[in-house]
């Protein structure tokens, strides 16, 4: 069907005159498309609908839009579920693991509200009860998800939809008018210096695991840089780490996503101590590793994981973040994360006025506007501290 110039803007009847037009809840939207020069007569598609005048007219810009497509007589048969799976399958091959997996999570909690709907039947107030029930608890995990995890399910569902659109199984992305669940993530917390050091000081620097933490706190890498670690990323003369890789949860080694992640970081010699200490029980089990099998290998080598178990294979970058959840109460960080860790060491340079650009390279930001959000917010801090001497 060839699109139409809708005449006017349209029309919400209300169909059940026995309740106020408040308390209505059944409706007729009517689109005019003015005189059909063939027959001679007014053409008009009218649509029935349930719920509230709100809805019924975000219904009618809907159909609207699909009227002027050209796309208001298109019918899919299939349903969300099916549809979500094959876009699923089409990701796999063209985005990042995580990327990947993350909509993959997305997915799972849409479908539990979305499963069997047909795809062409699902409307803004379709998505916007989802939103609400995700949010009140209505999720696989049994709890209610932040504003901000709802609102990623959004951008996921949009980006579903537009290849919907261009596939032809729907005339138009019902998330174009539905509202989204606003952004709630709580500011990141820090640790001071006495917190970070209390810290290091409970973590063993052998152990690959707690070795990677300690790492991150000490250097401000990423849970993946760390993993990504080889024996040649460290340079023992010159006292630099060389992030030049990444590892992923599918057991992906790869560059980092921009330029800006691979940089040379200069080492303390903490930092370098736990190296050594890490290296040491990795010559250790490999030693073990080969008298118990009775074989040559595995040595130790230029490509040898530093976070690895005693076969040489490298750890997942979720071991460190299953470790960290069971043991973190233990360690008096409850409801802390990972990345507020490499947080707490970009937030103490910054607080102690580390140059900006100096600040983005070491933490391998791609955009400096990512480095001063944080040395911006240090800075409010520190003059709120300086004013509290004169608060009579």
């Amino acid at each position: 069907m060839a699109g139409r110039k809708v005449h006017g803007d349209g029309g919400v009847y209300r169909l059940d005159k026995s309740v106020p037009a408040s308390k209505c809840r059944r409706w007729q939207i009517r689109i005019s498309l003015g005189k059909n020069l063939a027959t001679g007569k007014y053409d008009r598609i009218s649509r029935d609908f349930a719920g509230t005048y709100r809805e019924a007219q975000t219904e009618k810009r809907r159909l609207i839009a699909e009227i002027e497509r050209g796309d208001v007589q298109r019918r899919s048969d299939m349903t969300f579920e099916q549809y979500a799976d094959a876009w699923l399958e089409e990701r796999r091959e063209s985005c990042a693991y995580g990327t990947w997996r993350k909509n993959g999570d997305q997915m799972k909690c849409a479908k539990m509200h979305l499963s069997k709907a047909r795809l062409d039947e699902i409307r803004p107030q379709t998505l916007e009860k989802c939103y609400k029930a995700l949010m009140d608890g209505h999720s696989p995990s049994g709890r209610p998800l932040s504003g901000t995890y709802v609102n990623s399910i959004h951008v996921a569902l949009h980006r579903m939809f537009r290849q919907a659109v261009k596939d032809g199984h729907i005339a138009s992305n019902p998330c174009d008018f539905a509202d989204a669940p606003s952004v709630d993530t709580r500011e990141k917390k820090a640790l001071r210096r006495d917190g970070i050091v209390t810290l290091i000081e409970k973590l063993d620097p052998s152990d690959p695991i707690q070795f990677a933490i300690r790492l991150m706190v000490k250097t401000g890498i990423r849970r993946g840089e760390a993993h990504g670690l080889s024996v040649g990323d460290v340079d023992r003369k010159s006292m630099v780490l060389h992030i030049r890789h990444s590892y992923d949860d599918g057991g992906n080694l790869k560059e980092p996503k921009t330029k800006a992640g691979a940089r040379d970081l200069p080492l303390t010699e903490s930092a370098l101590a736990d190296i050594d200490a890490r290296i040491a029980d990795i010559e250790r089990r490999y030693r073990n590793t080969r008298k118990r099998l009775k074989t040559d290998g595995p040595v130790l080598g230029p490509d040898t994981p530093l976070v690895g178990d005693g076969l040489g294979n490298r750890m997942l970058p979720h071991s460190s973040t299953r470790w960290w959840t069971r043991e973190r109460k233990g360690l008096g960080l409850e409801g802390w994360t990972l990345h507020e860790l490499r947080h707490s060491y970009i937030t103490e340079l910054a607080r102690r006025k580390v140059d900006p650009k100096v600040l983005q390279t070491i933490a391998g930001h791609a955009k400096f506007s990512t480095t001063m959000d944080i040395y911006t917010h240090v800075d409010m801090e520190d003059k709120k501290d300086a004013l509290k001497v004169v608060d009579w």
